[in-house]
This record gives structure tokens, sequence and C-alpha cells, in this order.
């Protein structure tokens, strides 16, 4: 037996036919309703959603975030990072404050409130760094790196363009990492307090 449907209908705009084009992939990636008609015609993206009444209205709200931050072109944005982390496919998981830290390290303003991300980068730019923040995530899986250090290392690797490696190595050199040895096995771990590490790497630049 079928239960209770209903229909929900949302217009959107898309300034070319490319931003209409990822706006519809990614929301199709993301919405499970029965059935999605999606039409684009005149500049407009028409969604209609027919579903049971909770997952319609949980498929508006995907429509609507989606839209919200692949539609963002201003000074500053803020990003789901749900859309973000979709749009990257991270090989690795990574924690979103580093997402954050990155960008700061590259010079852009950054500022992480929950799954939201407020910055003046572009929404392709924080997709890029998220992609290569996991990358770099991956590089350290075998490695005896404590979580809380990965959390520099990663990020600095990223926005200086160097190997975890060298970043590990100049984050020792400030201090902020300690290597020691196990079993003739070196693992690495914070030497301060991540809230200090992450002060003194970003001291001076604009959060």
């Amino acid at each position: 037996m079928v239960g209770w449907m209903v229909s929900r209908r949302l217009t959107f705009k898309a300034r070319r036919a490319s931003d209409a084009v990822r706006f519809i992939d990614t929301y199709l990636d993301r919405v499970k309703a029965r059935e999605v008609y999606i039409k684009y015609r005149g500049g407009r993206v028409e969604v209609k959603v027919w579903a049971n009444p909770a997952l319609a209205k949980l498929s508006a709200v995907e429509a609507r975030k989606v839209y919200g931050t692949l539609r963002q072109g201003g000074r500053v944005n803020t990003y789901d990072l749900t859309v973000v982390l979709q749009e990257a496919k991270p090989k690795s998981p990574i924690p979103p404050d580093a997402i954050e830290l990155a960008l700061r390290l590259m010079g852009h303003r950054a500022e992480l409130n929950g799954s939201r991300l407020r910055t003046d980068a572009g929404f392709d730019r924080v997709v890029e760094v998220t992609r290569k923040l996991s990358e770099a995530y991956q590089e350290m899986v075998d490695l005896d790196v404590s979580s809380n250090a990965k959390r520099l290392i990663a990020p600095l690797a990223v926005a200086r363009g160097m190997s975890i490696y060298d970043a590990m190595d100049e984050l020792v050199g400030m201090g902020l990492l300690s290597r020691g040895r196990v079993n003739d096995r070196e693992y690495v771990t914070l030497a301060v307090n991540i809230d200090d590490a992450v002060k003194a790497l970003t001291a001076g630049r604009t959060s």
C-alpha cells in the first residue's frame, strides 16, 4: 500500500547552463525522494519532488542547501561543508577545522561554525583544498602520527605546496610537533596545545 504522498515545487535562478548542470548533478546525488522532476529553461531550474511529506520537506531543504552553496560569488561566502565534501569526494576522512586552517594559511579569511564555512575563497578553491587535504591524510594513514598532529601537518603541506614530510620538519623546527621513537619506529605528536599551535601558525593572518 502506497502511503500519503505530496508534491513540492521549487524554482531557482541559474546564471549559466553549467551552473544549472552542476546544481542538478549535486542535488540528485543527495536526494532520496521517490520521484524528482527537474526542468531547466530560460535561466531557471524548476525542481518538483513527489514523496511522503517528511521526505518531500527534506528534499526541499536539500535543494535550498545545494543552491545556496553553489550560487554564491560575493566577497565573503558561507558554504555548507556537506555539499563541499560531496563535491570533493575525499579519499580519506578529514576534520572540518583542517579545511579552515589550510585556507587561513593560504591567506584567505575563513571561519568555521558547525558544518558551515564562511570564507572569501571561492567554492571551487574550497573543494580543491578539501581534495588535497584528503590526499595528505591518505599519505599519513600508515604513519605513527597523532590525529592532532595531522590537523597541522596536512593544512601546512597543502597551503605551502610541500610534502607532508617537509611540513613535519617545519612544524618540529617551530616547536609545535615532537618526534619520538618506540621499538625503532618513529612517532609524531603535538608538542603544545592544539589551540596554541594553530595560533602560532596563523599569527598575523586574518581569520
